[in-house]
């Protein structure tokens, strides 16, 4: 194996030698003439693949550390894997997704106190997405996304989109009737209402 290939190796080498006289003779061969020798080399390359199942082993590793010793590796990853929920809720905090007037505080108590109203509407809105989502697989139902494609993982805040035509929910109603000219209100208000929803 050569250092500067270690992905590749040659594999049933053979050396053969090849017999012929200098260059510009012609005719038959005498048996006294003293014939040059020239070495070939025939070989197959191949991948080495002890090389490459090594370096594998060191592709796609990192170090993932915890002072809870009660976890498991598996634990871990899977807890690492779903930070990303944590980001996005930062990013539910820190957006206009409440379409709310801008609230300049000073005190601590009172940002404290925001900080932690704003906590219970990002909890209360990943439940309704969460229930939204168990009730659309349970029957296998999906509402359109944004460019018009079905899917069953829809967010809370493209529903608030759907619902925006939907101005009154007369409770004395059929199930499922709705005021207003969403397109998809009346089913999203029927999903919700099944499940125990209230609008």
């Amino acid at each position: 194996m050569d250092s500067r290939f270690p992905f590749y190796c040659f594999d049933k080498i053979e050396l053969k030698s090849i017999k012929k006289r200098e260059s510009g003779k012609r005719g038959r061969i005498s048996k006294d003439e003293i014939l040059k020798t020239y070495y070939k080399i025939e070989a197959e390359i191949k991948t080495n693949d002890a090389f490459v199942l090594k370096e594998m082993e060191k592709m796609g590793l990192f170090i993932l550390a915890s002072n809870d010793i009660s976890l498991s590796p598996e634990d871990i990853l899977t807890n690492y894997k779903g930070q990303d929920k944590v980001e996005k809720g930062f990013k539910f905090l820190k957006g206009n997704t409440f379409i709310i007037s801008q609230v300049y505080l000073k005190k601590k108590t009172r940002i404290e106190a925001l900080v932690m109203i704003m906590v219970l509407c990002l909890m209360i809105y990943f439940i309704a997405e969460w229930k939204l989502r168990t009730r659309l697989e349970e029957e296998d139902e999906t509402v359109p996304d944004q460019k018009k494609k079905p899917t069953k993982t829809p967010t809370m805040r493209w529903i608030f989109f759907l619902f925006q035509g939907v101005t009154e929910l007369n409770n004395t109603q059929n199930e499922g009737d709705s005021v207003g000219n969403s397109e998809y209100g009346g089913r999203s208000l029927e999903d919700f209402k099944s499940h125990g929803g209230k609008m």
